[in-house]
């Protein structure tokens, strides 16, 4: 094997340099000092350790200790056990080394590497740290440092080691990329930004990197800086369909409503796009609201471009007004929805569809007022006479509620929501044999659902009734279902119901490990531990359901009475 001569005379110097006199020896070694056997041993390790006999380089290195303590060996040795993975070996000999020369740079970086084999990556910080204090000139570790302190979850500290990085050797991907990642955690979306065009600059044609840069615009709401970006790749690949879709996005957002509408049927290949198809494009953009924070002004600006161009359509005044329900502009909401009950004309639908959206918002009065209107146009129209049904419930209203679900029913007896929201209100005001045959009914329909073998288990338990037959609709519902918390609890509470505590117990902790937020859940466990004697545990979960149903007398009750 050919030895590099350059590198055996460095190996000297290292070996060499700080190389203490006898007086550092051992004096109980019988061996007497000699640095010249020293240096024989050293080169004689290094031959074999560039020969990847590393353990005959340790007998060489340990030997010629024994005749010289130089702070050159003990790195070469921590060196060495570094790369065999000896970790604490390679921490103690880089200490000794470093006892006769504090201030070594490479000494330094060595102790710091064994501190990272060590995972002590607080105490590698510091050592890098006492190297740019020792030398603000530093570079060699910079890198090492800020990856460091990301692994620590230092972030600031990271990006001002970054940023002496680039200052020092320039722009560096890797280092710009880790640069990013920091900046955009902070979210300083401008330094980001900054990021990606010095990426650029480095390479001004990565086209990952510019459409990175366009995102990031669109996440600025710098829509003008984005949709130059766009255009241009466009101009350059004018079959990515994903950059066409961005960019009509754009469009959406800056209100250039009908050059988008174009670019969006150049993406589907039609030369112009109907109302229907317009409006599903919109309805594509509500439908991303909550998860987009930009789609609401897009499907505002689309719903406005179809009221103008389109008046004697109902749905985009019924979208506005959603929107402005959103917006919490209620006076702009029930202005458009007024609009849209008059342009709809006999139309049931727009009644329909308020009266819900009104539902899903708990505005209930406003939904009540909508579907009675409605109702007053077609007393037989299951949906608004269903709707109305579940409106009044939800507003404490139930047997008004019973008299709209038995007509819904009536007009449309195979509906399995109708039947199941019938069946629960029948049981809330007591008339238990028509709630048990709404349940039978839709069971019919759906022996499997397990939503309705829920309720009706959940009902027949509450009244003690039928509880066997209780049991085999619960167990049919949590095989459908094995992880549903209230199906868990519901079985559970059967059990209990049947006295048989610990099966109650299992099957209600289970439900409260899936969902520990129910008021119900815990009290019921209360109930079983109560039950089987432990007073102490039952304390504890209806104190937890009073945590969460403050107000609640019964739970009270029964906290005061068993305290």
């Amino acid at each position: 094997m050919k030895i590099s001569i350059t590198y055996l005379l460095f190996t000297l110097v290292v070996l060499t340099s700080g190389c203490s006199g006898g007086g550092d020896f051992d004096e109980s070694d019988e061996i007497t000092p000699n640095k010249e056997k020293a240096e024989q041993l050293f080169i004689k390790g290094k031959l074999a350790e560039m020969k990847y006999n590393y353990y005959e380089a340790l007998e060489n290195y340990n030997t010629a200790l024994k005749y010289d303590k130089s702070p050159g060996i003990y790195y070469a040795l921590s060196e060495l056990y570094f790369d065999l993975g000896k970790y604490n070996e390679s921490f103690l000999n880089i200490q000794k080394a470093l006892d006769y020369d504090p201030n070594n740079i490479s000494y330094l970086e060595q102790e710091a590497n064994a501190y990272l084999g060590l995972d002590n990556l607080q105490k590698a910080a510091d050592v890098y740290e006492s190297i740019l204090r020792k030398d603000s000139t530093y570079t060699y570790g910079l890198y090492t440092l800020a990856r460091i302190y990301q692994e620590l979850s230092q972030p600031s500290k990271a990006i001002v080691i970054y940023e002496k990085i680039t200052d020092r050797i320039g722009y560096d991907y890797d280092v710009l990329r880790r640069m990013y990642e920091i900046y955009y955690g902070y979210k300083e979306y401008d330094k980001c930004a900054d990021m990606l065009k010095a990426v650029l600059q480095l390479d001004p044609y990565d086209s990952e990197i510019i459409e990175q840069l366009a995102m990031l615009y669109i996440r600025q709401n710098k829509f003008q800086e984005a949709k130059d970006i766009y255009e241009e790749l466009i101009r350059l690949n004018p079959n990515n369909r994903d950059m066409q879709t961005e960019l009509v996005k754009i469009y959406f957002y800056q209100d250039e409503t009908d050059k988008a509408f174009k670019k969006f049927g150049d993406l589907i290949g039609k030369d112009s796009l109907t109302f229907r198809e317009k409006l599903q494009v919109g309805e594509l953009y509500f439908n991303q609201i909550t998860n987009d924070v930009n789609s609401l002004n897009i499907a505002k600006n689309i719903f406005s471009n179809l009221q103008s161009n389109y008046p004697a359509e109902w749905l985009p005044y019924y979208y506005l007004g959603t929107i402005y329900m959103e917006e919490n502009n209620q006076s702009m909401s029930n202005d458009e929805f007024s609009k849209a009950i008059q342009v709809a004309d006999t139309s049931l639908d727009a009644y329909v569809q308020i009266g819900l959206t009104y539902y899903n918002k708990g505005k209930n009065e406003e939904a009540e007022r909508i579907l009675r209107e409605g109702i007053s146009k077609d007393e037989q129209d299951f949906r608004l006479n269903y709707l109305l049904g579940l409106t009044l419930q939800a507003g404490g209203k139930t047997s008004e509620a019973v008299t709209y679900y038995e007509r819904a029913a009536k007009n449309n007896s195979a509906d399995i929501n109708v039947l199941s929201a019938l069946a629960l209100a029948y049981n809330s005001i007591g008339k238990y044999d028509e709630s048990n045959l709404a349940y039978e009914k839709a069971l019919k329909l759906d022996p499997n659902n397990p939503l309705i073998l829920n309720n009706y288990a959940y009902n027949l338990s509450e009244r003690g009734e039928k509880l066997d037959k209780a049991l085999e609709m619960a167990k049919l519902a949590i095989d459908i279902e094995p992880e549903n918390a209230s199906y868990l609890d519901t079985i559970g509470w059967i059990y209990f119901k049947l006295k048989k505590y610990k099966l109650a117990v299992k099957y209600i902790r289970k439900s409260l490990e899936i969902n520990g937020g129910s008021a119900v859940v815990n009290d019921h466990l209360g109930d079983v531990y109560k039950e089987m004697g432990e007073k102490d545990n039952a304390l504890i979960y209806w104190r937890k359901a009073l945590e969460l149903s403050p107000s609640d007398e019964r739970i009270k009750s029964k906290i005061s009475n068993n305290s």
